[in-house]
Order: structure tokens, then sequence, then C-alpha cells
């Protein structure tokens, strides 16, 4: 294989998948179409593409290239695959398929998307990163963290429907138990679901039931008082009447109940094997104060390496949002928030930055410098320590090395003002990688480095 890339030589192949469906398009330069095929996304589908594409290429003498744009979901078996068969393999970000597929100006479909996937290959091929085997421990991480992701969703969908449903059996319930998802009010909430329930319940049934449910974290005096205030609440709603309605919500109620404690106990168990999973991949994440096991998975799980993005910080804050994007004409520039980016990593990097602000003592001080000091908003200035957080994290997943704040107090005095430079002209040097002061809506920037950028960000 040529190390140097032509595109006038490269057979570029664009693979857009699907569960049971591979949409491929394989093009040569400029845009010459020499493959528009579908295959099952089955082992011996994949087998029947890779044969394929290596025909056309031989019989054009042309070098392979595929771009596949989902390499981490239905195209990850295929991905993997053609690794393992010796292919070059690139991952394309689905931004840019949806900025050729603009150029096109076509509506979406699995062809214009294969056919963009081929058509970003051939053109950007360098910028593009190779999919490369990825370690078993990163993997385990990655599927730990969504399942733990889907599980606290599932959880947050019941906790707003138990709610709903207890408001209208118990007027009162909220000051009944806190938190309202406790062990011992799940299990009320099982056995007692509405008001109806406790008829015939006296307060010393019911204190004996708070105590032996909280595995006697509740005595019995305090379970009588609690006993007292809740059958007390209950009498302006008692009715005879057990209506359909009634029964139906009371059934539910104690359907949540029963999936909440699982969903809870799953929940804990998933953390358990993300601890493991998290040491196995050889990062030290969780050292930097703000940054749990949760936490950590989910930014191994959508980092994967710093190689991707040729270890280049700059890269990396570009790709998980917490970086500008530049929006400008003519000699006038702004900086604007980073949407089209990974939005898993951005709402990752935004908690921590708001837990760090909290509990690490460097990013507090910089936090309450830009708020106190330079009066910038709360949620901007939350944004700026993202960024620098951003750094930190690749730097600390580059090395996988533990966090050390006097490294990073080196480098803030590193960044700090050049000997007889202004601090004008320190704040202009530093602005590319920060987000500006809420009061410089605009900024001049010199002609050089806005082509370096406009080439940087523009459309492929």
């Amino acid at each position: 294989m040529d190390t140097q890339f032509v595109p006038e030589r490269a057979l570029s192949v664009g693979i857009d998948p699907h569960r049971e469906t591979l949409e491929v398009v394989g093009i040569r330069f400029p845009e010459v179409m020499l493959i528009d095929e579908a295959f099952e996304n089955t082992p011996v589908g994949q087998r029947a593409l890779l044969q394929r594409a290596r025909e056309v290429a031989s019989a054009h003498n042309l070098r392979l290239t595929i771009g596949v744009e989902d390499s981490g979901n239905y195209g990850y078996n295929l991905a993997r695959y053609l690794v393992e068969q010796g292919c070059e393999v690139k991952e394309v970000n689905p931004v840019k398929t949806a900025r050729q597929r603009d150029f096109y100006g076509e509506d979406k479909t699995d062809h214009v998307d294969a056919l963009a996937t081929a058509a970003v290959v051939l053109r950007a091929h360098e910028s593009l990163p190779d999919v490369r085997p990825v370690r078993e421990a990163v993997q385990a991480t990655r599927e730990l963290s969504r399942y733990h992701e889907q599980l606290v969703k599932e959880q947050t969908a019941a906790i707003n429907r138990l709610h709903n449903l207890l408001a209208n059996q118990y007027p009162g319930y909220k000051s009944f138990f806190k938190p309202i998802t406790g062990v011992t009010a799940l299990a009320f909430w099982q056995a007692y679901p509405t008001p109806q329930h406790l008829e015939d319940v006296s307060i010393d049934e019911l204190a004996a039931f708070f105590y032996r449910k909280s595995h006697h974290r509740i005595n019995r005096e305090a379970g009588r008082e609690k006993a007292q205030l809740i059958l007390g609440s209950c009498e302006q709603v008692l009715s005879s009447n057990q209506g359909l309605l009634i029964e139906t919500q009371a059934r539910i109620i104690q359907d949540l109940g029963h999936r909440l404690a699982q969903l809870q106990q799953s929940i804990k168990d998933v953390k358990a094997q993300l601890q493991e999973t998290v040491a196995a991949t050889g990062q030290q994440l969780e050292t930097f104060n703000g940054l749990g096991t949760v936490l950590a998975g989910r930014l191994i799980a959508d980092t994967v390496s710093t190689g991707r993005f040729d270890n280049d910080p700059n890269r990396y804050a570009s790709y998980n949002g917490t970086a500008p994007s530049i929006r400008g004409s003519g000699q006038h520039y702004r900086h604007v928030e980073n949407r089209r980016c990974n939005r898993r990593l951005k709402n990752t990097f935004r908690q921590v930055a708001i837990n760090a602000a909290r509990h690490e003592p460097l990013s507090k001080a910089y936090y309450d410098h830009l708020v106190e000091d330079k009066g910038m908003e709360r949620n901007h200035a939350i944004k700026r320590l993202m960024r620098r957080l951003s750094d930190i994290v690749f730097a600390m997943m580059r090395d996988k090395t533990a966090y050390d704040p006097d490294i990073h107090r080196r480098k803030q005095a590193q960044g700090g003002k050049k000997k007889g430079e202004s601090v004008a002209t320190a704040e202009q040097r530093q602005e590319p990688s920060t987000f500006p002061s809420p009061r410089d809506v605009t900024v001049s920037r010199p002609r050089e480095p806005v082509k370096q950028r406009e080439a940087e960000f523009s459309p492929v």
C-alpha cells in the first residue's frame, strides 16, 4: 500500500450501515461511481462486500480505502472485520456527511449517505481518524456506560410517573418519605398503594412495618410518628368506594415500586462493573475531584483513544463541543457555541465542570475569578471551565496518568503574560481557545490566521 494517499489513484468506498443492511457506494476521482450495491449486515454479507470492493479496486488498479459513517453502532462489527482483514478503514463523522449531503442538495437517503461518506473519504482522507482495534476494556466500558445511561433514563421516567399517581392518591405524600424512592418508601408504595389499603391498619402495625422494611433503621418510636402522620393525612381521602380507576392506579403504583427497586439494584450493579472496566483501561480519571466512576466511564466510552485526534487537544475540544465555533464575515468574526459535536461528551464535561467548580481547588479558584473579578455570568464561566478541563482530561487520557495540580499550575504560569507584552495582546493571543467575554460580541482577527481557521472549519 502506498504511504501517501493520492485521490486520483484511490477507490473510496463509503458505507452507510443499518441493523440489517449495508448501503455501499464506491467512487474514483473526481466522482465516478464504480460500486452501488447493498449487502446484508451479516458475516456473509460483510465478506461479500469486501470481496466486491477488492475486485473493483484490482480491476482499476486503485488503492482501496473504506469509510464507515457509524463505526460505533451498527457498523461496529463491520469496521472491526475490515481492519482485521488488513483494510484501511476511516471513521467518518456524521457531521461531515451531512455537510456533503447538503452540497449535493438532495434528500436524505441511504444511497446519498453512502455517496457522501465516500466523497468525504476521497477529499478529506488525511484528516479522518483510522478505525483501530479497540481494547476489550474500552469496549466493555462503552457498553456499560451506555447501559447505565439507559437505566437512569428509565428510572427518571418511572419516578415522574410515580409522582403523578401519588399526587392523586396521597395529596401529602412528599412529607411521608424523603426521598420517595428509598427502600422503605418503595416497600410502602407496593404494600399500600392507595389510602383504601390503610383502612384497617393500626398505628402499631404500620410502625412495625417501617421497622422491618427499613432494616431497623427507623426505630419503633420514629415509626409510630411516621405512621400517625400518614394515617392522619389519609383520613380526609379515605372512601369506601373502590372504583375501577383507583384499582388500576393502585396496580400501576405497585408495579412502579417494584420496577424502581429493580432499577436501583441494576444501576448499583452496573456501577460496580464500571469500576472494574474503567480500572482495566489503565485510565486514572477518578483522581480528579468531581470525576466519579460514571463520568469517567462516559469520557472513556466516547473518547476511546486520544490517537483518534492525532493527540491534538484542540481537535478533541472541537469534537466534544467545549471549543467554540467561529462565525463571521469580512474582518469581523465572533465565537458561538459549538452544537455540531458529540453531545454526550459535551454534557459530560458540563457536569464535570459543575462538580469541579465546587470541589476542585484550582477549578474553583478559576471559576470564582471569572464570576467575581471579571463579572462573567455563571453559565458563561462554566463554559470557560469546560474548555480548560477538556485539555486536562485529554492529557490525563493521553499519558494515562493521575491528576497532578502542580503540573496544571506550571502550565498556567507558562500561559501567562510574556515579558514586554501588554495584557490586551495576551488576551487576544489566548482568545481562539476560549469563549469570549459577553461584552466582546465581535473580534477582529489578522488575515492569515483567519484563512487558517476558515480552512479548518470549512465544509468538506
